[in-house]
């Protein structure tokens, strides 16, 4: 049987590995938006050698900075999800060279997007910063520490791919496609534009749901001792970084479901030493079905059949719910949940289940709303990632 620390290790090397993987996805969107691919560039690019690779053109201080940021992450958490027990020079070549590809490849890659410019110097730069991610790992690993998941009696930790992927989903939401706005008149009509969206009350319901999936989220990373100032950290940090990226606004709805959030995260007693992720789960679950079931002012929709998964396939969107990453983010949360619950008179996924086909069914006669199956798409895949791991059994 393995000891109850190497399962927490385990755990924590696996949720490591998750957060890698979502960092990188977010270096590829901030590295290859807009998207607007030319074949016929890249071709051009690949007959001359490629001479932007192969010359060095000083970049700007804007650059200079992005680039010795983006990708310390990815030494830091390369460095951190490899098996300590590997040797010191494996730990500290892998992620450096990992980087070093993903970061040429997306250089070469860069041939095709016209808005682009690829860079030596960006390369070099991207080389350099995630040597600085996996020196700060092995910097972290020399300290003493404690662990980072809290565990449970029988030595497993709360550790899951899915709260690995919650904190992509996170991050993702709130950044993407990851290019900074760093003129502060870019920033001040950001808040502008973000002061004259109006409220919608199902999305404040909805981002009410997502907080609160974020709040269990911490107390499983943090424990509780340090749930509060880690949630207050974040939240703050999530709704700032809305101003600060393209393509980014700080809706009303969502300031509203964070403040309505905190209260409510306290009645539950989430900051406790002990506490009851059932409670917090049915709680989740009311709120999505009363998300689901506000009218939207406006002209209602003229199809109000079921539309399977419409807005991930690019089709009309239910003018009620949240965005699709936020929808993925509270789908997938509220699976983690229910793998997380006690034991209830019906299945906890179940529950889920039954409320996500509740909704979604009752919004063909709630008036400006449109059914369709992405809700459900989150849930399941959401399912299917916490059977990626064993159960995390979450301290009562």
């Amino acid at each position: 049987m393995i000891p109850g620390a190497a399962k927490r290790e385990m755990g924590v090397l696996r949720l490591q590995a998750w957060l890698l993987a979502g960092w990188v996805a977010l270096v590829l969107s901030a590295s290859l938006y807009p998207f607007d691919w030319d074949w016929g560039r890249l071709a051009e690019g690949i007959r001359g050698g490629f001479p932007q690779l192969r010359e060095w053109i000083p970049p700007s201080r804007r650059d200079t900075i992005v680039n010795l940021l983006l990708y310390v992450p990815c030494g830091l958490l390369g460095a951190l999800a490899l098996d300590p027990a590997a040797h010191a020079l494996k730990r500290f070549l892998w992620p450096i060279l990992g980087a070093a590809a993903l970061s040429l490849g997306i250089e070469v890659a860069q041939h095709a997007l016209p808005p682009r410019d690829p860079s030596l110097a960006d390369w070099v730069l991207n080389a350099l910063s995630a040597t600085s991610g996996t020196l700060l790992a092995f910097a972290y690993r020399a300290l003493p520490r404690r662990a980072l998941l809290p565990s449970t009696r029988s030595g497993e930790s709360a550790a899951s791919p899915a709260l690995g992927i919650l904190a992509a989903l996170w991050i993702a939401a709130h950044l993407a496609p990851f290019v900074p706005r760093l003129r502060p008149g870019r920033i001040s009509a950001a808040f502008a534009d973000s002061l004259a969206l109006d409220l919608v009350p199902s999305r404040v319901v909805a981002w009410l749901a997502c907080y609160l999936v974020l709040a269990a989220a911490v107390r499983a990373v943090a424990g509780w001792r340090d749930f509060w100032s880690g949630l207050l950290v974040i939240t703050v940090a999530s709704l700032g970084l809305r101003l600060l990226f393209v393509g980014q606004r700080l809706s009303p709805d969502e300031v509203a479901g964070a403040l309505l959030a905190l209260p409510l995260v306290a009645l539950l007693g989430l900051g406790r030493a002990r506490w009851n992720p059932t409670k917090l789960f049915l709680t989740v679950c009311a709120a999505m079905l009363l998300s689901g079931l506000i009218p939207v002012s406006g002209p209602a929709p003229g199809d109000t059949s079921w539309l399977p998964f419409a807005q991930l396939a690019g089709g009309a969107a239910d003018p009620g719910a949240l965005p699709l990453m936020e929808r993925l983010f509270l789908g997938i949360g509220l699976a983690w949940l229910a793998w997380t619950s006690r034991t209830t008179p019906l299945p906890p996924l179940g529950i889920a289940l039954l409320v996500t086909l509740v909704a979604e069914f009752l919004q063909q006669w709630v008036p400006g709303r449109l059914p369709d199956t992405s809700d459900l798409a989150a849930l399941l895949i959401g399912a299917a990632l916490v059977q990626a791991a064993p159960p995390p059994r979450l301290r009562p």
